[in-house]
């Protein structure tokens, strides 16, 4: 083994954003294990969450956490909209603090993409696909309601520890739906111009920020553009639109942008490549100080994460389905670039083969 450096690469060294200091810049992005039942987190959760925490991730972002009963993708999806869902979380919660990890969960409503279907427009012609039922447009009433769910839901994160809160605005969920014209139809004060359209979400990030500890840091997922290249579509959401309410949502509170791309319509277009989304979280970046920015897509190991860093791409790298694959990634990015880095004490014997 080479002597290690004196001095952690980037991707090693903690990263501090208001009062929470996280170890360092690797990130678990938030995944559906569809293993809940009422919305209550289980034992499971716990083993995944658990593993990654063991093996030295600096912040693990849980998977996507229904507001309401109406905004699971599945009835298998986690709730966050009843005090009964907090118990279990905050076993997890200590369970990653005991660990030396940190913490966060995704706030979601998923939109036109449950069973119970709801989005800004309704009608047929605004069904995800053929497989999907046609959505039913908010009243201003229901509008509302979901906006302090979201703002409920923060206050329940910070009864269970959380270390952060993460607001689900991507991926063709219910504020990625806002958002996009593609998705979004109507002549309100919630549609229209750009304004507009993100009323919504600047309207729950105040919800969320009022109801979460101001010490702590928000993140929020985007995605940075519809990635739709259909003729007879000229009006989506593209990349200037998310630099754009980037500034606003910095200002309204948010400390961090998670950036993603697609999820809205079946029209979209993805070209999959390692590390395909980097350069919509390095369009932000460039773009909009003062905010922190996650980059994700396809990040496989160590030396590819530590390049992100260190040409000042993003702040953090995020991996989700490669931990899945391999629960150690962390461990396996501190090899390869030559790091000691620290993981469970209970496994600290693992360091050395013994002949």
């Amino acid at each position: 083994m080479l002597p290690l450096p004196t001095t952690s690469p980037p991707l090693f060294q903690p990263f501090t954003i208001k009062d929470l200091t996280i170890p360092n810049r690797i990130v678990v992005t938030p995944m559906c294990i569809y293993s809940s039942l009422d919305g209550l987190f289980t034992n499971f959760h716990l083993a995944s969450i658990g593993s990654f925490a063991i093996n030295g991730v600096g912040l693990i972002i849980q998977e996507a956490t229904a507001v309401l009963p109406n905004g699971r993708i599945t009835p298998g999806c986690a709730g966050l909209w009843d005090d009964a869902q907090v118990f279990k979380l905050k076993e997890i919660v200590d369970f990653v603090h005991i660990q030396g990890g940190k913490v966060g969960i995704q706030l979601a409503h998923a939109g036109r993409k449950p069973e119970d279907v709801i989005a800004p427009s309704g009608g047929a012609h605004l069904q995800w696909d053929k497989h999907h039922r046609a959505p039913c447009e908010l009243s201003f009433a229901e509008i509302q309601q979901v906006i302090d769910a979201f703002g409920a839901a923060a206050a329940r994160a910070a009864r269970a520890g959380m270390d952060t809160v993460e607001i689900h605005g991507a991926h063709g969920y219910l504020i990625h739906n806002f958002l996009s014209p593609l998705t979004n139809q109507r002549t309100d004060h919630y549609g229209g111009s750009l304004e507009n359209r993100a009323r919504f979400l600047l309207e729950v990030v105040e919800a969320v920020r009022a109801n979460f500890p101001a010490e702590k840091p928000i993140f929020l997922r985007v995605s940075a553009s519809d990635l739709v290249e259909v003729e007879g579509i000229e009006d989506s959401w593209e990349a200037e639109h998310t630099i754009q309410i980037a500034k606003w949502v910095r200002d309204a509170g948010v400390d961090v942008l998670h950036v993603s791309s697609g999820g809205n319509t079946s029209q979209q277009k993805i070209l999959t490549s390692p590390g395909y989304q980097v350069p919509f979280a390095e369009q932000i970046n460039c773009a909009v100080p003062g905010l922190a920015v996650v980059a994700a897509g396809f990040i496989l190991d160590g030396p590819q994460a530590e390049e992100v860093l260190k040409s000042e791409k993003a702040d953090f790298v995020a991996a989700g389905r490669t931990f899945w694959r391999h629960p150690n990634f962390a461990l396996g990015a501190a090899r390869e670039l030559n790091v000691k880095a620290a993981f469970s004490q209970q496994y600290s014997r693992g360091r050395t083969i013994h002949s």
